[in-house]
């Protein structure tokens, strides 16, 4: 029997490297964003974090009319510090750079949620871990919160988490949002990539083995999705 093909609405991909050039998942995202943007014209949103705030960077062309309503909601209502524009690559498809910087207030918390709900063990981690965790964290709140307020119950939506950076995001949105029946049911699709876990075995420093192992525990919750 034939499976049958559906086509999502929209498509939410987050990214340390969104429109932060850093490393070869910038090569990657940028280089296949037109081909996206011009078979889903303003459907793709890209998800990154907002390293400079109110300052200018050449990658992020800021457009404040774009999304303007849902971007003030998510400030008052949700307490998310969000700008909308524009990536500066081929295609210029939308970005949404989030300030996470309020989410270590809560990182304990947020650590405690993932060990009840999903088992991911955090209480070691640390450095990279945190930072790359507390944005994972609001780029996931950020989905749903413009889900919720921009799309409907009939849209098909794919969220794509591009490596373990952006792991505990996704969880969250398997969590608060996936179980709705209206929301995610019928697409999820993740990019999982086993950086951190060479760094484990081809790295002889603990601190770094330590970094791995934990990476590794976030891929392992997120591969059965």
């Amino acid at each position: 029997m034939a499976k049958e093909l559906l086509t999502p609405d929209y498509i939410f991909e987050s990214s340390w490297e969104v429109c932060n050039k850093v490393g070869g998942i910038y090569t990657v995202l940028s280089t296949r964003a037109k081909t996206l943007q011009d078979s889903f014209p303003d459907k793709v949103f890209f998800i990154g974090p907002d390293f400079w705030l109110h300052r200018k960077t050449p990658l992020f062309i800021e457009d404040k009319d774009l999304y303007a309503e849902w971007r003030n909601h998510a400030l008052e209502h949700e307490k998310l510090s969000v700008r909308v524009g524009r990536w500066n690559i081929p295609g210029k498809p939308v970005a949404i750079l989030v300030d996470f910087s309020p989410f270590f207030e809560m990182k304990n918390q947020i650590y405690a949620e993932m060990w009840n709900d999903f088992q991911v063990d955090s209480l070691h981690a640390y450095g990279d871990y945190d930072e790359a965790s507390m944005f994972s964290y609001a780029a996931g709140k950020v989905v749903e919160s413009f889900y919720r307020y921009n799309l409907t119950m009939s849209d098909k939506v794919i969220y794509q988490a591009h490596e373990w950076m952006t792991g505990l995001g996704a969880l969250y949105l398997q969590k608060t949002v996936q179980k709705h029946k209206d929301i995610f049911h019928k697409f999820h699709r993740f990019m999982l990539l086993l950086k951190c876990v060479l760094h484990t075995i081809l790295n002889q420093d603990f601190q770094l083995q330590k970094t791995g192992y934990y990476c590794h525990l976030i891929q392992q919750k997120l591969i059965p999705m």
